[in-house]
């Protein structure tokens, strides 16, 4: 029985029979995936997937403009909280006078810079000027009220302060200016309050604390923004 077995040939297997049974052998084998290009997100109706492709198109069109426009928000808004701390920081000068002294109640001639604006002034030029010439504390009663001086040139009813230079905080005033009858002679005071209010005229540069400048003839207009306040070393100054 063994010869005879030994004896007879077993058919042989062809090449796809191998194949086919050593790839059957593997428990679990998964064919491998095709890799398609430009095809996974397509449904192949043609008329969905152009709604698709326009959908997409148009939310992308949709997030760029709500980008752009957030963007444009943001910039007002910082223009905007620039401006409200330019405007709480805001000075504003003005000149005025008065002809009683609220104490005693008798005559005098005074002239004030005052700070009506929310935030300190930084006063760097203040100017007077008598008939258009820029006058300083020593010729200012020459140039206006020689007749009333007498012939000793008394000053000593003449008062001044010097404001270039100073920071007047907002809502504070300064007299510039305090003229009081020497005695019982007043003519002093009435020179000066003719002058006051006729041929007397005043200029100003002066900043706020973020170096925002502007300069005034406190002629009613309003002050003109400038670049700086430029002061010379020979300018006459109060």
């Amino acid at each position: 029985m063994e010869e005879g077995i030994e004896g007879e040939k077993l058919p042989e297997l062809s090449t796809e029979t191998t194949e086919a049974i050593a790839e059957g052998a593997v428990s679990g084998l998964m064919p491998a995936p095709e890799h398609g290009h430009g095809h996974e997100h397509k449904t192949g109706i043609p008329w969905l997937d152009a709604v698709i492709a326009a959908s997409v198109v148009f939310i992308s069109l949709i997030s760029l403009f709500v980008s752009i426009e957030h963007g444009r928000t943001m910039a007002k808004m910082v223009d905007q909280n620039q401006k409200l701390v330019v405007a709480s920081t805001l000075p504003l000068l003005t000149v005025g006078g008065s002809n009683l002294d609220p104490v005693t109640l008798k005559r005098l001639s005074k002239i004030t810079i005052a700070n009506d604006g929310v935030g300190p002034a930084v006063v760097d030029r203040f100017e007077i000027r008598y008939k258009g010439v820029t006058q300083t504390p020593d010729t200012i009663l020459k140039a206006c009220c020689a007749s009333a001086l007498g012939k000793n040139g008394d000053r000593s009813g003449f008062i001044y302060s010097n404001v270039s230079g100073l920071i007047l905080p907002a809502r504070q005033s300064v007299d510039i200016v305090i003229i009081r009858p020497i005695g019982s002679d007043d003519k002093l005071v009435q020179a000066a309050e003719d002058a006051r209010e006729g041929n007397l005229t005043y200029h100003a540069c002066y900043c706020s604390v973020l170096d925002e400048c502007w300069e005034t003839d406190f002629d009613h207009k309003r002050p003109q923004p400038v670049k700086e306040c430029k002061v010379s070393a020979g300018d006459k100054l109060w």
